[in-house]
């Protein structure tokens, strides 16, 4: 399975935060305030992004998807993603310059930086709208992951959510 169009890539994408969104987005509020550093959400999954775009677990051709569907989140900062991401992952490196200006521009009380890496190899970085609202996010990240320190990276599973 493969998704061709560019469109339909970013229907794709745009689909699978929608479904995260609730749990993403606080949990990268949390963690930009808890280190009071810019940064970006890192959304990665081992199952290509056409199997993630998909409703539920069936596959086009009817059969039973039978790995779990999850991605893992990260919050990180540019020093982490230079630091650590592009010495494990040289291809992600190219998204650099991209990324930076991204997380240098942004209004953390409308949008949330994304970095996107797939099974498949696809790479996107963007902005997504903060849905739900910044202050609901802060009441749901303080709620979902507590007062202390960050989180550390949060694998969510698409089917369960």
């Amino acid at each position: 399975m493969m998704i061709i169009f560019s469109d339909d890539k970013d229907t794709a994408k745009q689909d699978i935060l929608s479904r995260l969104r609730f749990y993403a987005y606080p949990y990268a509020i949390h963690n930009t305030q808890k280190a009071n550093e810019r940064g970006f959400l890192f959304v990665q999954s081992d199952s290509s992004l056409a199997v993630l775009s998909l409703p539920g677990p069936i596959l086009s051709n009817g059969r039973v998807y039978t790995k779990q569907r999850s991605v893992i989140l990260h919050w990180l900062t540019l020093k982490e993603f230079n630091s650590e991401v592009c010495m494990e992952d040289f291809e992600l490196a190219q998204v650099s310059k991209e990324l930076k200006e991204i997380v240098e521009s942004y209004d953390e009380k409308v949008e949330i930086p994304v970095l996107m890496r797939f099974r498949c190899g696809h790479v996107a970085v963007g902005l997504a709208p903060l849905v739900p609202d910044f202050k609901l996010c802060q009441v749901l990240g303080k709620e979902y992951y507590g007062e202390g320190q960050g989180s550390g990276g949060l694998q969510l599973n698409l089917d369960d959510v």
